[in-house]
């Protein structure tokens, strides 16, 4: 489940009622054709708005959308890894083409997204820089945005030089020191956050010939997005990438699972699971 699922399920987002939420899924292909019998894994941006979610026992999807589950997960595990990892993969790979050695700066490490982008990072051979409330396990370099001057600490930890990419997931108030945080031609990216508005000098952007992008994912191609799903499974196989913490939910306590995401569990990824389905299996 994600926050924009829960944000579905109150209406707020323009789906026409009745409505079915859900983003992610990992499951059991139980029509005809190349992937029967397959257990599949992934997300579709159009889900829950332009056609039924997830958030169910079936979903109807196109098979050019199908990607092959990861054999070292389980499909609780495989259903946790979805949204988080694909925006982690289309903003730091895709976009922001993180190359070996060079440093990323990531706001809201603890955070799901930020816990994928950092692991991404050092598979890539990138050197990632976490900058949040609350330093997650195994980060060395880490910056307490409550307490220090930003672009002052990342300067440090970089040799005066600047990070060559950050990726913001937290935005608002905090996406002004993230752009004097980069160096000069650095590449920012960002997240939708809860915090919709900034303040910042744009000249900050055009006399240091930043490139500042944004991820809606909501927009990228289905077959694309499986492409994605095909590149990360080969990692998980190879136990370089890991699932989050995971907290299940039967379907019929659904409401309660989506309040639970908007009250934000920072770090942990709740999964709704279905009566008999072996994903149960995969809780933690």
């Amino acid at each position: 489940m994600n926050p924009f699922d829960a944000v579905n399920a109150l209406g707020l987002l323009g789906a026409p009622p009745p409505t079915i939420p859900g983003l992610d899924y990992a499951g059991v292909v139980v029509s005809d054709g190349e992937h029967a019998g397959q257990e599949v894994w992934g997300s579709a941006p159009e889900l829950g708005l332009k056609r039924p979610g997830t958030h169910a026992r079936f979903v109807a999807l196109p098979e050019t959308w199908l990607s092959r589950q990861p054999e070292r997960l389980t499909m609780t595990e495989a259903a946790a890894v979805a949204m988080p990892y694909l925006a982690a993969w289309e903003t730091v790979i895709e976009r922001g083409q993180l190359a070996p050695g060079e440093t990323l700066l990531i706001t809201g490490g603890s955070g799901l997204v930020g816990q994928a982008a950092t692991a991404i990072a050092r598979w890539r051979g990138a050197v990632p820089i976490i900058a949040g409330r609350r330093q997650p396990e195994g980060a060395p370099q880490f910056i307490d945005t409550s307490s220090s001057d930003l672009p002052g600490a990342v300067l440090e930890l970089t040799d005066g030089r600047g990070a060559d990419m950050a990726l913001d997931t937290v935005g608002g108030s905090l996406f002004e020191p993230v752009l004097r945080s980069v160096r000069f031609g650095g590449r920012v990216t960002g997240l939708r956050s809860y915090e919709p508005r900034a303040e910042f000098a744009v000249d900050e952007i055009y006399s240091r010939e930043l490139h500042v992008t944004g991820l809606a994912s909501v927009f990228l191609d289905g077959a694309h997005v499986a492409q994605v799903f095909d590149q990360l499974r080969a990692l998980f196989d190879r136990g370089v990438l890991t699932p989050p913490a995971i907290n299940t939910w039967p379907l019929a306590n659904a409401a309660e699972a989506y309040q639970t995401v908007l009250d934000g569990a920072a770090g942990i990824k709740q999964v709704l699971t279905t009566n008999g389905d072996k994903a149960q299996n995969g809780s933690r």
